[in-house]
């Protein structure tokens, strides 16, 4: 599974070895070696949160790439567009990118489709999230990856009502939920029975990180003494 364009930019805007601590956590690995467990990511504005679980999607990808009974989903959820990120939409996504790796669509899904397009009627939040299920049986193992909850939807009670929904999910399929956020009480308090890891910039990773942008100055700098 191809990484989204925001998380490969940003992958390759890293020198190399940046964030990379994040994968050698026990947290991590504890996570990444158990079925059902769910990791939560919190820290500061600025701490490099969207950049690690940039890193993370581009290591899941890397790692199943050829193993297609492991799948994968992903959301970058993002307050521009928290209207288009409705507990609806946000389903619809996973089920989405969950669909694209099998190669058939399952039954269930034709179905719901055949039966909504027929009505020109939308499927509704229980219906997806029960498609959503039907496809997560079908993988050996399920990892879904969220950024910025803490920019999910209009308002609290949609992004609880969307992180409800994936815990059931998470009960019924033994799905894995990876999950960064600014630092937020009601967030973390939704998962206090999960494994947490406190998210901040590494001395190493600023430093690679100044380094890459003092290089790329350098070389804009360089390439316009030929412009003509």
């Amino acid at each position: 599974m191809d990484c989204p364009t925001t998380a490969l930019s940003k992958v390759i805007s890293l020198r190399e070895g940046t964030g990379i601590w994040l994968l050698h956590t026990d947290e991590f690995n504890a996570w990444l070696n158990q079925k059902s467990k769910a990791l939560y990511c919190s820290g500061i504005p600025g701490a490099g949160k969207t950049i690690l679980t940039s890193i993370v999607v581009h290591h899941l990808c890397s790692k199943y790439q050829t193993d297609f009974s492991v799948g994968i989903a992903y959301l970058y959820c993002n307050f521009r567009q928290r209207h288009q990120q409705k507990p609806e939409d946000l389903l619809s996504s996973l089920l989405k990118q969950l669909v694209q790796k099998r190669a058939s669509m399952p039954e269930g899904v034709k179905t719901l489709y055949e039966c909504h397009n027929r009505e020109r009627t939308r499927p509704s939040f229980n219906e997806i999230l029960e498609a959503l299920k039907s496809v997560a049986i079908q993988y050996s193992r399920v990892l879904i990856i969220v950024d910025a909850l803490d920019e999910c939807g209009v308002s609290d009670s949609e992004r609880q009502k969307f992180l409800s929904a994936t815990f059931n999910l998470q009960g019924k399929t033994g799905t894995n939920i990876f999950a960064t956020s600014r630092v937020n009480d009601s967030i973390a308090k939704l998962f206090e029975v999960a494994l947490s890891l406190q998210i901040r910039a590494e001395d190493e990773d600023i430093k690679s990180y100044l380094d890459g942008r003092c290089h790329f100055c350098s070389l804009i700098f360089w390439i316009t003494l030929f412009e003509v």
